[in-house]
C-alpha cells in the first residue's frame, strides 16, 4: 500500500507546532497581565458601591426608627479601624440591644477602608471616631463618607443628607456642595 504526497501533507497540517502552542501561550499570559489589574480595580470599585449601600441602607433605616422611637440613633464610623456601628442616644449614647440585628459592628469589606468621615459642622476625620446623629424629628447630621481602597488608587463616597437619611453615591472623592450655587 502507498500512501500519496498528498495525503501525508494533510496529515502533518492538522497539528498545531510546538512554536505555535508557545506562541498562543504567551499571547494569552501578556493580554491576562494587562487585563488583571484593571480587573482587579472593578472588583474592588463594586465592593465599594456594595458597602456604600449597605451604609446608606441603614442611614435610611436609622432615620425612620429615630421617628418611631422618639431617641437619637448614632451611625458611628471607626475610620481608623474600618468599621462601623450603631448606638442609641437616650441621654447617653449606649449600644443598641445585644438581640437587635443592628448591635454589631459591621467591618468593611476586604480591599476597603474609610479615607475619612465629614460631618457638617463637626469637622472631617482620617482617624478615631465620628458620629452621625439621625433626631425623631426626621433630619440628621449631613455627611460625606470616603471610601478608598488599600493602595487609595480608587475613591467612593456616600453622602448622606440631613433630612430621612437621603444619600447620594460617587465614584471619586466628592467635597460637598460648593457656596453659590457650586
Amino acid at each position: 500500500m502507498t500512501i500519496s504526497q498528498t495525503t501525508k501533507s494533510n496529515r502533518t497540517r492538522r497539528a498545531f507546532t510546538l512554536i505555535e502552542l508557545c506562541v498562543v501561550l504567551v499571547l494569552i499570559a501578556v493580554l491576562v497581565t494587562i487585563a488583571l489589574p484593571h480587573y482587579g480595580g472593578f472588583l474592588t470599585r463594586g465592593s465599594m458601591r456594595s458597602e456604600a449601600r449597605r451604609m446608606a441602607a441603614l442611614a435610611r433605616y436609622l432615620s425612620s426608627e429615630a421617628r418611631r422611637s422618639g431617641l437619637v440613633h448614632q451611625l458611628n464610623f471607626d475610620v481608623g479601624h474600618d468599621e462601623y456601628w450603631v448606638t442609641v442616644n437616650a441621654g447617653k449614647a449606649k449600644p443598641v440591644d445585644a438581640t437587635s440585628p443592628l448591635a454589631e459592628p459591621r467591618v468593611l469589606a476586604e480591599g476597603i477602608r474609610f479615607k475619612d468621615v465629614m460631618v457638617l459642622g463637626v469637622g472631617q476625620k482620617s482617624m478615631g471616631v465620628q458620629r452621625v446623629a439621625f433626631y425623631p424629628t426626621g433630619e440628621n447630621d449631613e455627611a460625606i463618607v470616603h471610601l478608598t481602597d488599600y493602595d487609595k488608587k480608587l475613591s467612593y463616597s456616600l453622602h448622606i443628607k440631613p433630612y430621612n437619611g437621603r444619600t447620594e453615591s460617587f465614584d471619586y472623592y466628592y467635597r460637598g456642595y460648593r457656596k453659590g450655587g457650586g
